[in-house]
């Protein structure tokens, strides 16, 4: 079987978890879905995953799990290597004048994590490869500068969004991946099977961050 990343023709031969298990606290092991990966996509980067789990934390907490899992699986880690990790997320911060600080995000870092995990969520519904055809971006909802967008293109995003806050259609139902613990992540597929249209994907981790992927069928645009 192949891996599971888009357009790679390595065979998969180990386990990614999709979501990784560092997003789930001990004992929470029923929303440990896998893909076949190969070694070059298994997601060996931890410090990518503390630093993107780190970072939807505290945008998320308090809210559901989000305050748990940080001090379960971010806190200890903060002073690690004379204080490294604290540094590389502090890094560029600003204290804002209500007493918040906001932080910078490396949007690189995020777009790599959830193009992989948008292509894992594929692979576990449908057990094929995202096609080469497909353009994958993000939408990221809870961050400062999606809500500072021109108001048009925030009206035209919160009509999106009460599209994709149902379960889909049954026209417009790709398939579940059946995702279980609702409290750390849950995730909805919305386009044709078969990859008959443009696909949606929403990420929704710990009831409160939340990412829309969108998976666009360049052939079918341009059609």
């Amino acid at each position: 079987m192949k891996c599971y990343y888009q357009g790679c023709q390595n065979k998969g031969i180990t386990k990614e978890h999709i979501p990784p298990k560092s997003f789930f606290p001990k004992g929470e092991k029923e929303q440990l879905l896998t893909v076949k990966s190969c070694e070059i996509h298994n997601n060996k980067k931890s410090t990518d995953d503390q630093y993107i789990l780190a970072q939807i934390c505290m945008n998320a907490s308090p809210s559901n799990r989000a305050r748990e899992v940080f001090l379960k699986k971010i806190e200890h880690q903060l002073d690690h290597n004379n204080g490294a990790f604290k540094r590389m997320l502090s890094q560029g911060s600003v204290a804002l004048n209500d007493g918040a600080v906001k932080y910078p995000v490396d949007a690189k870092r995020f777009d790599e994590f959830f193009t992989a995990l948008s292509c894992g969520v594929i692979f576990k519904t449908c057990d094929c490869q995202v096609p080469e055809n497909y353009l994958i971006h993000h939408q990221y909802l809870n961050f400062v500068d999606e809500k500072n967008r021109p108001s048009s293109e925030r009206a035209m995003l919160r009509e999106f969004e009460q599209l994709i806050s149902g379960e889909p259609l049954k026209a417009l139902d790709f398939g579940k991946p059946n995702t279980e613990n609702e409290r750390i992540y849950t995730v909805k597929v919305f386009g044709m099977p078969g990859f008959k249209s443009s696909i949606t994907v929403v990420h929704i981790f710990y009831g409160k961050f939340k990412v829309i992927s969108l998976l666009t069928n360049v052939c079918r645009e341009r059609s």
